[in-house]
């Protein structure tokens, strides 16, 4: 009787795929065994050969995608379809089930971007470290005062001026990164054009949000003001943002840094603006500054990076 080009049912078959089915377990099983990081991670499960068997599609799921974050060659490189998620196991009753968390390189850089309350600078800045950093003439100075500040030596600001393109905004976020590594606290590094800015707009209409923002500002550990003297300055900026920012944490001894193209004494100038009183405001702030920087720090010439 022809079967039409069917394949005619042969019971053997079934014997065959159940021997090239034991085979592969067989192959599995040994592999996982092989494998002692992997072993040791499930050995406290306390499961039997057989039970090993039985779930040896997870186990191994779990073995491949341990061995895959075990090379990983970095968070921004992560080879995964599933960016930066680690599979883990776990034992129910007889059996392993598996589920998906963050990967160590994903909790670790959370943990890191925690300590920044504001960050408005490139991310790959929060790899600069002071070793890094050229040690030109210029330059060590303010590393050494910044250094002294670290340890409690000294309570003075920061204020550093230069043309542009001198790494005067690098060298201020290497010092925030160098402050997080020795468990100082929190940082936050604001762009003066833009934060200021964003205060004003929302200061009327969003007063709980102006609050929280100030505040944080007023006492986050260290600050840094990046690019000071460029922001649009009206009287509300001055009096209700930068002088009252500035006089607590001065009240407070809270470090503070800042890099600007402008002198104190021209941001002095530049913040006398209104009718009523301006330039006796504009005084009151280059006091808190000349004060608390005791010294201006002229970056022109250093380069950004060790040579």
């Amino acid at each position: 009787m022809e079967n039409n080009g069917l394949k005619t049912f042969n019971p053997k078959d079934i014997i065959s795929e159940e021997i090239d089915m034991k085979s592969i377990i067989d192959e599995l099983f040994n592999s996982l065994k092989e494998d002692e990081e992997v072993y040791e991670l499930i050995k406290p499960f306390g499961l039997t050969n057989k039970q090993v068997r039985e779930n040896i599609g997870r186990l191994n799921d779990f073995k491949e995608d341990y061995n895959v974050c075990k090379n990983c060659p970095g968070y921004d490189k992560c080879p995964k379809a599933e960016k930066h998620i680690s599979m883990y196991v776990a034992k129910d009753g007889n059996y392993i089930k598996t589920a998906f968390q963050p990967c160590p390189k994903a909790l670790e850089k959370a943990r890191l971007d925690a300590k920044y309350v504001f960050s408005d600078f490139p991310s790959d800045w929060k790899k600069s470290t002071l070793k890094k950093l050229d040690l030109s003439e210029n330059r060590r100075p303010v590393i050494k005062e910044f250094i002294n500040i670290a340890k409690g030596k000294s309570n003075r600001w920061i204020y550093l001026t230069g043309n542009h393109k001198v790494g005067k905004s690098y060298i201020l976020v290497t010092f925030a990164n160098e402050y997080i590594a020795m468990g100082l606290g929190q940082v936050g590094i604001i762009n003066a054009v833009t934060k200021f800015k964003e205060l004003a707009d929302v200061s009327f209409k969003e007063k709980e949000y102006f609050k929280s923002q100030m505040n944080a500002l007023i006492n986050v550990p260290l600050l840094v003001i990046d690019d000071f003297g460029e922001e649009y300055k009206n009287e509300f900026i001055r009096d209700q943002i930068v002088i009252p920012v500035l006089s607590e944490r001065n009240h407070n001894n809270r470090p503070t840094f800042f890099s600007s193209d402008f002198t104190i004494k021209e941001i002095e100038k530049l913040y006398s603006v209104g009718k009523n009183g301006g330039d006796i405001r504009g005084k009151q702030l280059g006091k808190i500054l000349l004060e608390m920087c005791e010294k201006e720090f002229d970056l022109t010439g250093a380069s950004i990076y060790r040579k």
